[in-house]
């Protein structure tokens, strides 16, 4: 009789739609660490813009929204938003990817001002 070895290190899954959230949930379950990037501010993909789904006819949300929540509160999942793969080192099962942050960026010119301004004053 063979023993599997314990499962060590972490997956880096790039996208979240509903295959990256599953495939990061899947993963998290069998042992691994997961981080999961995502360019876009939230995680879902398209499928939230969506009425309905083939070939079920169910609310695309009420497929989906279980899996957001599932994913947020798993203990092996790191979400990374506004993030994207900037490289890529090593060889397979020993790789190593930097993510960095977007820069957030506003339509609005004077944002930053405008919200110092309506801020309350810091008493010392």
């Amino acid at each position: 009789m063979t023993t599997k070895p314990d499962k060590t290190g972490a997956v880096l899954v790039v996208g979240s739609g509903i295959a990256g959230i599953q495939a990061s949930l899947d993963l998290a379950e069998s042992g691994y660490y997961v981080y999961l990037v995502e360019r876009e501010p939230a995680i879902g993909g398209t499928m939230p813009m969506l009425d309905k789904t083939f070939p079920t006819n169910d609310c695309s949300m009420c497929i989906l929204s279980p899996k957001l929540v599932d994913c947020g509160r798993h203990l092996n999942v790191q979400t990374l938003t506004n993030s994207e793969v900037t490289g890529w080192q090593g060889n397979p099962g020993t790789s190593k990817s930097p993510s960095k942050p977007k820069p957030v960026t506003s339509t609005w010119p004077n944002a930053p001002a405008a919200a110092a301004a309506r801020m309350p004053a810091r008493s010392k």
